[in-house]
């Protein structure tokens, strides 16, 4: 997982940026020396470039911190739900609720994509009675994996 980049390296980007765009310019161009000035130049469009590149990636991955901790509340959230199963009434209601919510997430935060594989089990082998109950407990352990999965690929 990636960490975020120190302020402290943004500004000192920043501050290079600024001492080559103003005093390294405007030092040649006094002493008539126009290959160095653009040089100066060329440094500052790089260290922008730089800067610019670190704040987007301090900015993905605060994105994606987010994304992570939200998945990992809805699995926490179904595994309280595994936890009911044992109930009667079973809480199909709560579980019909809590498979919507995250859809419901994944469609406006993510993309449908990532909802239709919420909503799909290939892959996964699960052995169940046929139950009511049974079907329940597939279904979020299921639901659960599918998110494990999205939070891994959140993970970089």
């Amino acid at each position: 997982m990636r960490r975020t980049v120190p302020a402290w390296l943004l500004q000192l980007v920043w501050f290079l940026a600024g001492v080559f765009a103003t005093g390294a310019v405007w030092f040649f161009l006094s002493k008539d020396e126009y290959v160095s000035a653009w040089l100066s130049v060329g440094a500052t469009f790089a260290l922008v470039l730089v800067a610019v590149q670190l704040h987007r990636l301090n900015d993905r991955t605060a994105r994606f911190r987010g994304i992570r901790e939200a998945l990992a509340a809805f699995a926490i959230e179904a595994s309280a739900l595994l936890a009911r199963a044992f109930e009667e009434p079973l809480p199909v209601e709560a579980h019909d609720e809590w498979v919507s919510r995250v859809e419901a997430y994944l469609r406006t935060e993510l993309d449908s994509s990532f909802a239709a594989r919420f909503g799909n089990f290939s892959g996964m082998t699960f052995y169940g009675d046929g139950s009511t109950r049974s079907q329940f407990k597939i279904s979020l352990d299921g639901h659960t994996q599918r998110l494990h999965e999205f939070i891994r690929e959140f993970a970089e």
